[in-house]
């Protein structure tokens, strides 16, 4: 996906992009972050990742950041040191990384990368009672990472970085506490051909969107069970409007409020109230204000918000969540993007959306 609209063989300046390979191993511990988990949290993940990107070397992608960004795919593989509960992970996820300094030797960048992941063990309540992190094959992965490179020569890259990453089904199925587990990572980069990268000169007052501010709204959907162990999955359905505002090239500032309709809650609450069938339910629906940043990479935009509930009739596990989510903007107007909905450490759910700029 990040390769269709950016990385384009040859920019108008006659500057290739550069095809890398990468290897690095990973070295990491899990955070206890519930009391169902606390007792598996002792584990060492360690883990191979190789991945394949481009570097991107064109001046108009080099405007929307001051940096040269790198995009393409990691292929991640994690054994989770405990095998009998917890098994391994294997991740297939895209990133953007834009790197800070790309000219010099040492140099810096920041990836956010986000895809499915496969976990060989998950919950069962017979064979597997003790895993709460997982429920099922078919997960997805949140990786947030920053990393310190030296280049050696013009084709080999060493790299030290720092991960946090997430594994969770988004709360399709429960139980879905999810993993957290942080990792050090330490590996060498390889490009395929001579790595130059051209020192360009800031313009000031350049500006590289037409608005300062803008409205987006949206509709989001997926799917959730209400209980441990079931099959049965009810829908998701949600709308939301934002006002956003740039405060840099490309970072913007946003507030707006969304509704949220889970019908895996509604459920829940009729299961809860079967004894009493006189009494009134609660409204299985909540509302939330929402505020967050937002990232812009032409047509990417990576946001993170954090949204306080003004109606819960039925209260949620907290008060307050989190959003994380990449969108892609596919006309001036238009977008769709995958979010993540998160209650502290746990994942609510992963909703698919489309949205409307205006």
């Amino acid at each position: 996906m990040f390769c269709i609209q950016t990385a384009e063989g040859q920019d108008s300046t006659g500057v290739d992009n550069i095809l890398c390979l990468g290897i690095r191993g990973h070295y990491g511990f899990i955070i206890p972050h519930s009391r169902q988990i606390k007792e598996l949290s002792y584990s060492r993940p360690w883990g191979l990742e190789a991945e394949i990107a481009w570097h991107l070397m064109s001046e108009n992608i080099w405007r929307y950041c001051y940096c040269y960004p790198r995009t393409g795919f990691g292929l991640f593989y994690v054994n989770l040191d405990n095998p009998d509960i917890l098994g391994y992970s294997v991740a297939l996820y895209p990133f953007i990384e834009p790197y800070i300094r790309a000219e010099k030797k040492l140099n810096f960048s920041f990836r956010f990368g986000i895809g499915p992941a496969y976990v060989s063990k998950y919950y069962d309540p017979e064979t597997n009672p003790d895993n709460f992190f997982f429920s099922s094959h078919l997960s997805f992965i949140v990786q947030l990472s920053f990393a310190v490179h030296y280049r050696i020569n013009e084709h080999f890259t060493t790299r030290l970085g720092f991960n946090y990453n997430h594994i969770s089904n988004g709360g399709i199925k429960v139980p879905n506490v999810g993993m957290n587990y942080p990792t050090i990572n330490l590996g060498l980069d390889y490009s395929l051909k001579q790595a130059v990268f051209v020192e360009r000169s800031r313009q000031a007052g350049e500006d590289l969107y037409d608005k300062k501010c803008w409205f987006d709204a949206y509709f989001l959907g997926t799917a959730k069970n209400a209980e441990k162990g079931e099959d049965h999955l009810y829908p998701v359905i949600g709308a939301g409007i934002c006002y956003n505002y740039l405060v840099g090239r490309i970072l913007a500032v946003s507030a707006g409020t969304e509704w949220i309709s889970d019908f895996s809650e509604k459920e829940r609450i009729k299961r809860e109230y079967a004894g009493d069938p006189e009494a009134e339910l609660p409204d299985h629906n909540r509302a939330a204000v929402l505020l967050g940043i937002d990232v812009l990479f032409g047509r990417f935009s990576f946001i993170h918000q954090w949204g306080i509930y003004y109606y819960e009739p039925n209260p949620a596990r907290n008060r307050m969540y989190q959003r994380y989510g990449l969108n892609f903007r596919f006309t001036k107007r238009l977008y769709t993007g995958v979010n993540i909905k998160a209650h502290g450490h746990v994942a609510d759910l992963m909703d698919l959306r489309l949205g409307i700029i205006f």
